[in-house]
Parts: C-alpha cells; sequence; structure tokens
C-alpha cells in the first residue's frame, strides 16, 4: 500500500475492469467504504454513483476516499464517464430503485447508468436492502422477477431482525466478479475434491489424513470468481466454507 488510499491486493478477478458502483438510500449504504474497498483489492477500476438519499447516510467524501476514484452524484456531472463500464453493481438496492430500474424512470444518474448499462447488455447485479415486510410483499416479487427477466442479477441476503440486509461485501464481490467473467469464452466447469479422507484398515480401525480442506476451498473460490462453473465434492473439512460456493 503506497498511500493512505491504498489497499492490499487479494486476488485479479476483477484485474482491468471498470465497474459502476450504485449505492441508494437503503441504511445498508453504510458498508459502502467496505466494499467500495473490497472490489479495488481485486483489480476493480471503482466509478461510484451515489443518490441523494445515499448521501444523507454516508458521504461522497468517504466514498470517493474508499473508491480512490470519481463519484458522481447530480446530473452536472460528467456522464461520460458511464462510457466503457465492464458491470454495475447496485448495493444497497432499495425497493424504489429495483421499482426505477425496471419501469426506466430516470430520476437521478444511477438511475441513467442503469438504463445505459441494460439495453447494451452489461452485467448487472442488485443486493436488495429492505425491512421484512416490504421483501414479502408480492409487488416487491414482482419487481425481483420483471428486473431478473430484464437480466439483471438480484441477491438476496439474509432475513434478520426485521430486515432484509445485504450479504457480507465479501460475499457480494466473490458473486460479482463471477457475474462478469462468466461470459468468457475461457469458461469451463470444474470439479475439485478436497478434504480429509479416509481408507478403512479393518472393521475397527482407519487411516485418515489431515486434510482441513482450505487449500481446496481456496482453489475452487478462485476458479469462481474467475467466471467458472465450479462444483465442490468435500470430504471430512475444518476449514470453513465459503458460503457462495456449491
Amino acid at each position: 500500500m503506497s498511500s493512505d488510499t491504498g489497499v492490499e491486493r487479494l486476488g485479479d478477478s476483477l484485474e482491468g475492469r471498470r465497474v459502476v458502483l450504485g449505492v441508494s438510500g437503503g441504511i445498508a449504504a453504510v458498508d459502502t467504504v467496505r466494499l467500495a474497498r473490497e472490489l479495488r483489492r481485486h483489480g476493480a477500476e471503482v466509478l461510484t454513483v451515489m443518490t441523494q438519499a445515499a448521501q444523507r447516510i454516508i458521504t461522497p467524501l468517504a466514498v470517493e476516499w474508499a473508491s480512490s476514484g470519481t463519484v458522481l452524484t447530480d446530473w452536472s456531472s460528467g456522464m461520460s464517464q458511464l462510457d466503457d463500464v465492464d458491470g454495475v453493481l447496485v448495493a444497497p438496492a432499495t425497493r424504489n430503485t429495483l421499482a426505477s430500474h425496471v419501469h426506466g424512470l430516470q430520476g437521478g444518474p444511477l438511475m441513467m447508468a442503469l438504463s445505459v448499462a441494460r439495453s447494451r447488455g452489461t452485467p448487472i447485479m442488485a443486493v436488495p436492502s429492505m425491512h421484512h415486510d416490504l421483501s414479502t410483499d408480492p409487488v416487491t416479487d414482482d419487481l425481483v422477477e420483471a428486473a431478473r427477466a430484464q437480466g439483471m442479477a438480484v441477491v438476496w441476503g439474509p432475513d434478520q431482525e426485521g430486515k432484509r440486509k445485504t450479504v457480507d461485501h465479501v460475499e457480494i464481490v466473490a458473486r460479482f466478479a463471477h457475474l462478469l467473467n462468466a461470459t468468457k469464452k475461457s469458461r469451463r466447469s470444474v470439479a475439485i475434491t478436497l478434504g480429509a479422507t479416509a481408507t478403512p484398515m479393518d472393521d475397527v480401525r482407519r487411516l485418515v489424513n489431515t486434510s482441513s480442506g482450505r487449500t481446496g476451498w481456496a482453489l475452487a473460490d478462485d476458479l469462481y470468481r474467475h467466471g467458472h462453473d465450479v462444483s465442490c465434492i468435500a470430504g471430512l473439512t475444518t476449514a470453513p466454507q465459503p458460503a457462495w460456493l456449491p
């Protein structure tokens, strides 16, 4: 890390990728700093677009520091910066944002970015955040179904404390990287065996190796982030399985 805004590189699954990080007005916007820096840890160049509601939760200055890039907040900003974008990630995505996108409403630069991406076939992923009652409203189901039909990937988080929260920022970036890379011609279907295995010696005893599965999970994670279709065949493991892996 060469400066105050530097990050430790953890991978290259987003190397050379220019992505839009859309931030709408859910309380989960407080995690934008972590999310922007996680995107950069995997090589992404981040252009952030914030709604007016999001700016009441987290300041553009904090997001600019985290993303080490441009933050668009209004129509007066240079909209030409939306050109040559490889993917759009909206986190958090409020129900209003989903509805506006589905119906083509242009309430600000974020909605413009989403419309441009949809028209060009650019990958879009949304991570909704809302109260439980809103998430279970049949209208929300209709909006999500319509958004998916239009090509948007929608990733729901856990239902906790009366709210549908966003998933962890590490998982968001892993899933987003997979979405962007899954269209590569080099994509393959890969099966990985991992973890400890046991071989019977007799009716009572058996030989077991001490593999924790950590290396196998790490390999599977890297392949997944690079867009491959990964299947994991796990034996006995002590290392935790990444939540986004099958």
